[in-house]
């Protein structure tokens, strides 16, 4: 047996105070005046020793009763087999803050009987062990070790919060937090709903050799529908096009679902409405209509009507519809037919051709797309040009020319680029494509092998080469198609021309797919949302010219203004999102106090899916030589179980009960034990 409080056992120094009351209570003496004490003799020696007895049963009863109760205070406890002897305890505590932790209790919420049970866990331990506390935020300020007091500070300060984390990131932030943590018992709690979307113990594993409890929140399985994802047949949008939204929606019961209102909403008002049918525990995709407005920035909204759940009856998305995106070429000796037919003619694309030798450098550095056909040299006025608009983000297309000098090659060199080799006569067919390219994505279906594959008559090889993507290449390995990656911009660079002396590769609908999309992607739509705690960033097109451009994020919903961290890309801005984007809804992409684009944050959907592990499932879950255990948590109070994983069999209440038998046994002692009076003749 060990004690939690050993200093309260200089209590037992207290035994003598009934010691030495009794002692003086002995010393005392009553006259009592008889006539005649003869016959009285006898009595009184009885009654003496029987007085004396009764003394030294009520003496011992009030010093056993003494000594259980500082016993009792001085907590003591039979230690546990799994506790190491180490300097201190190091104690990490995980308290599920997301959705799914509102739901209801006698006390109050999941959360608020979490934050109260880790509040229990913190008062059983000493002020000499540290504690790591943290939830859903996974902030910095919770990779830090706190002292007994702070961690009690903190908790109060807890909220729900939209972020979900699985299992292997609960695992990987702890183990980052306890490094170093050598010379300490560690023990890990984790206070939780379990949810079976995010707690998949398959990979359950601690490294450090600790001892974990898992602290089950009892919560009712709910039914719930959820609008999950939704995404856009059409990679551009323009105005006055017909666009073709798919929504997917999930239903997370056991029960059918039938027809469900869902309304979509475009700038305020309502521009399509469906009823979906949903199978149990299954997903739905539905398709919905509507005609593009004007150009720019537009914000949506997808709506159900479901209770009791409702963070995921609304999601939220922003789209951009673009003017024609500016392409330009300069071309050698004629303007190429097939680069107009593929550019010129096409109301996407406001297209431009000049000769080498009358370039507008000011439509050059304003265009999407810079096209360099079969140039024969690269004069050192363009070549500056091009470096300075490769450098800003800008995008280039070079196919190569049968007579072209080194200068080309200089130029390639000096922006670190693949460069152009040996005339390869030799008839050969295109071999691979890359379905998985931004350039073919979505493009076309997968399975290319019934494909009628082009023919290349003659090619060019490359030297130094190294592509940051390939897009499209020969049956024996050799390059068609790829793209490096220079300064901001980007540099595609072709083995062929646009001509008939290379093949009928050019006039071939599989290369036309790329050189289109490589011509509309400033105009292909960017991310629709982002979802809270997991899309950390997003592209906004167009950065404006300089460098102290600063965006500014307004919120539709209440007009707060928040400033993100920001990089500039050339022609495009990165913005990065934190903490502070913690609400659902849309905002506004400011500039000068001008919109220019719209984006759109989400809840995490994992939390839609409420149906959870019991304890039962959490034992079969733990590896039998884990040292995990499974907490109940039924009741609010935990306090008796987190003692006993703590300490051990905490045996302070059977010493309370023994100070209360002995009061018992001293008060019908002195109430009881009477003499009974005897007649005297």
């Amino acid at each position: 047996m060990q004690f939690t409080q050993p200093l309260f056992l200089f209590g037992y120094f207290a035994i003598l105070i009934p010691i030495i009351i009794h002692l003086f209570n002995f010393r005392r003496y009553k006259t009592y005046y008889f006539s005649n004490v003869k016959m009285l003799q006898d009595v009184v020696q009885k009654t003496k020793r029987e007085s004396q007895l009764k003394h030294l049963i009520v003496l011992l009863f009030r010093i056993l009763c003494i000594l259980a109760l500082v016993t009792a205070f001085a907590q003591p406890y039979i230690p546990s087999s799994q506790k190491e002897t180490k300097s201190a305890n190091l104690i990490t505590i995980y308290i599920d803050n997301s959705f799914s932790m509102e739901g209801n209790t006698p006390e109050g919420t999941l959360f608020t009987d979490a934050i109260e049970n880790a509040k229990q866990i913190i008062n059983h331990f000493q002020y000499s062990d540290q504690f790591i506390l943290y939830n859903n935020n996974f902030s910095a300020k919770q990779r830090s070790k706190l002292n007994k007091e702070e961690a009690l500070q903190e908790l109060d300060s807890w909220e729900i919060s939209p972020n979900s984390r699985n299992w292997n990131e609960l695992l990987a932030f702890e183990e980052n937090a306890c490094a170093n943590s050598g010379n300490f018992n560690i023990f890990h709690y984790y206070i939780s709903d379990f949810q079976k979307n995010n707690f998949d113990f398959t990979q359950y594993s601690h490294h450090d050799g600790s001892t974990s409890y898992l602290i089950r929140k009892p919560a009712k399985e709910i039914s719930n529908v959820a609008i999950d994802s939704c995404w856009f047949l059409s990679p551009v949008f323009r105005k006055g096009q017909q666009a073709t939204l798919t929504v997917r929606v999930r239903n997370c019961s056991d029960e059918e679902v039938v027809k469900l209102p869902l309304k979509l909403h475009v700038n305020g008002e309502q521009k399509a409405m469906t009823a979906v049918d949903i199978a149990p525990n299954s997903t739905a995709d539905y398709q919905m209509n509507f005609t593009l407005g004007n150009s720019g920035a537009h914000s949506a909204v997808l709506e159900i009507e479901d209770v009791p759940i409702t963070f995921d009856n609304k999601l939220y998305f922003a789209y951009n519809v673009s003017e024609n995106t500016m392409v330009t070429a300069v071309y050698g000796k004629e303007q190429n037919r097939y680069i107009t037919a593929l550019y010129g003619k096409d109301s996407v694309f406001s297209f431009k051709a000049f000769s080498a030798g009358r370039i507008d450098y000011n439509q050059l550095r304003n265009s999407s797309l810079v096209v360099l056909d079969q140039l024969d040299e690269i004069s050192s006025g363009l070549a500056d040009e091009l470096k300075k608009y490769l450098e800003n983000g800008g995008n280039v297309l070079l196919f190569p020319s049968a007579t072209m000098n080194p200068s080309v090659n200089s130029f390639l060199a000096s922006i670190h680029a693949a460069q152009y080799g040996k005339m390869v006569s030799n008839e050969t067919k295109v071999g691979t494509i890359n379905m998985e390219s931004h350039y073919f994505k979505g493009s076309m279906s997968k399975n290319n092998g019934r494909l009628d594959m082009p023919t290349a008559t003659q090619y060019y090889g490359f030297t130094a080469f190294h592509a940051d993507e390939s897009i499209m290449s020969f049956e024996n390995q050799s390059p068609l198609l790829f793209v490096n990656q220079v300064g901001k911009g980007r540099l595609f660079l072709s083995a062929v021309a646009m001509d008939d002396a290379f093949g009928n590769i050019h006039k071939h609908a599989l290369f036309f797919i790329p050189l289109h999309n490589i011509g509309i992607r400033s105009l292909m739509h960017q991310k629709l949302y982002n979802i809270i705690g997991e899309d950390h960033s997003q592209v906004v097109n167009k950065s404006l010219s300089g460098s102290e451009n600063v965006f500014m994020l307004k919120s539709q919903n209440n007009g707060t203004e928040i400033i993100p961290e920001q990089k500039n890309l050339g022609n495009e801005t990165m913005l990065y999102f934190n903490e502070r984007f913690n609400e659902a809804g849309l905002y506004d992409v400011m500039h000068d106090g001008a919109k220019l684009a719209a984006v759109a944050f989400n809840f995490d959907r994992k939390e839609s899916q409420l149906n959870y592990h019991d304890e039962k499932e959490l034992e079969k879950a733990i590896p039998e030589k884990s040292r995990t255990q499974v907490i109940t948590s039924d009741a609010k109070d935990i306090t008796g179980q987190v003692v006993q994983t703590v300490r051990g069999i905490p045996l302070w209440r059977w010493f309370i009960l023994l100070a209360l038998f002995c009061i018992v046994v001293e008060c019908g002692i002195l109430r009881l034990w009477v003499r009974k009076p005897k007649n005297v003749a």
